[in-house]
């Protein structure tokens, strides 16, 4: 067995973990002006070439933005950077369509766990008040879907986990526009009054088992539901 050499680091590299860590750990927010340079170098300890080094070595990871003239500020693109622009084409294609409802089963399935641990007695109340929106808007199958939207979106902000309600807003043109579709399907309106009683009553009784059941049962068959349909559109 080949023994490797120990490869010692340099300075920048050092300093750019530093400040990576510091820019993930919240130090300084999304937009915020770095100290000068010649505090920063001050306050880490290394020299002005050092420092400059780390910095254009984050400006190429997204994590810092060199303004000449301004300073360097830190900055990283959020989930829906990416996500948003990708939102037409995968709307447009029934096969991204299905893969994207698999992601998303399994973003919710685990998101409903967490919101049956952390869901304060308020967020309770406002998941009930949504449900019960929905009961009352069965004839009205568009304001329905909205309130079904909504509901998945209290969920998610149940979590009390930042991270995952950026993902869910990341997402939530093409969510809504995806419900206003799938709520028209025969039997959508029973079954989705009937799936997020479910859910929430899981969610309610603490028991994050079976409210990921009920979430993975739901998301299943909304799945079909639009596997199905899909299936009598391409055959007319």
């Amino acid at each position: 067995m080949a023994i490797n050499k120990i490869q010692r680091k340099k300075v920048w590299e050092e300093v750019a973990e530093e400040l990576q860590r510091l820019i993930i750990d919240g130090h300084w927010a999304k937009g915020e002006r770095l100290p000068s340079e010649v505090d920063l170098a001050k306050e880490v300890g290394v020299s002005r070439s050092a420092l400059r080094e780390a910095l254009r070595s984050l400006s190429s990871m997204g994590l810092v933005q060199i303004r000449h003239g301004e300073g360097n500020f830190v900055w990283y693109p959020e989930a829906e950077d990416y996500l948003n622009p990708l939102m037409p084409r995968l709307m447009a294609d029934r096969d991204d369509v299905l893969a994207i409802m698999e992601a998303r089963s399994m973003v919710e399935v685990k998101t409903v766990a967490l919101a049956a641990e952390r869901a304060t007695a308020e967020m309770l109340a406002e998941m009930e008040a949504l449900l019960g929106k929905m009961e009352a808007s069965r004839q009205d199958r568009e304001q329905f879907a909205r309130y079904d939207h909504s509901f998945h979106k209290q969920i998610a902000l149940a979590t009390q986990n930042n991270v995952i309600v950026k993902i869910y807003e990341a997402i939530e043109v093409f969510l809504v526009s995806q419900q206003l579709q799938i709520v028209y399907y025969s039997d959508a309106i029973e079954r989705g009054v009937n799936d997020h009683r479910a859910i929430l009553e899981a969610i309610k009784a603490r028991d994050k088992e079976q409210a990921a059941e009920a979430m993975s049962a739901h998301m299943e068959r909304t799945y079909n539901a639009i596997l199905e349909n899909t299936r009598k559109e391409e055959r007319h």
